[in-house]
């Protein structure tokens, strides 16, 4: 992990990891698959061709599973089996092109963090593949989003004394990822794949790609 001394920080971005910084669907199909068999497929192919009515692919299969009355242990063990696959890569994500470079090359004061709400054990071998290890000032599991995030954000701009305006959140749920950081007053950068039009981040586009040209404009400002 990169880590600059908490003096120097001037500006902190937030990326979440599912959808913002690993981008694919193979992890979500297989937890649907986990949950729902044969289902699963169609079921999700629909979904992917709109994106109605679910804010992202695991809220769609946690309704599924509580629709279908799906035991909470089985659905555990699903999720706990996307997660393995992801980080093994069985089930295959790529990083957004240029994220790399972006990250490498940002100004020395600004801090970047994961955060995600899923665990983050054995983590590293993802961050490997995706071209981001090294590149990261700290990654945090078991986030809590949406509810845990104001928390967090408190937390990382209390540790370098920095006002919520030098913060930026990066994600692809408004209400997990940017909503909370909004309602602090930090800048958001909404990545709206569905372009549904939810919220009223700083920036908007469909693609993490789209979005750069933004983040770089706002830590160079």
């Amino acid at each position: 992990m990169r880590s600059d001394p908490v003096s120097s920080i001037e500006r902190i971005v937030v990326l979440d990891l599912d959808g913002t910084v690993a981008v694919g669907d193979d992890p979500v199909l297989v937890y649907f698959r986990g949950v729902a068999g044969g289902d699963a497929d169609e079921a999700f192919a629909r979904w992917v061709e709109t994106g109605e009515g679910h804010r992202d692919g695991y809220a769609l299969v946690a309704d599924w599973a509580a629709s279908h009355r799906v035991a909470e242990h089985v659905r555990a063990a699903a999720y706990a089996a996307s997660r393995a696959a992801l980080h093994s890569g069985e089930a295959a994500v790529a990083a957004p092109a240029g994220l790399a470079d972006l990250l490498r090359d940002r100004p020395r004061g600004v801090r970047c963090v994961l955060v995600t709400n899923a665990p983050v054990d054995g983590i590293e071998p993802l961050l490997e593949r995706l071209g981001v290890a090294g590149l990261l000032d700290a990654v945090e599991g078991d986030a809590g989003k949406p509810a845990g995030m104001p928390a967090v954000l408190e937390r990382l701009l209390g540790e370098a004394g920095l006002p919520a305006d030098r913060l930026l959140s990066v994600g692809d749920v408004w209400r997990n990822d940017l909503e909370p950081a909004a309602a602090i007053g930090a800048a958001t950068a909404f990545i709206d794949r569905f372009d549904r039009g939810e919220g009223s981040p700083t920036f908007r586009a469909r693609t993490l790609e789209a979005l750069m040209p933004d983040v770089e404009r706002w830590w160079s400002a």
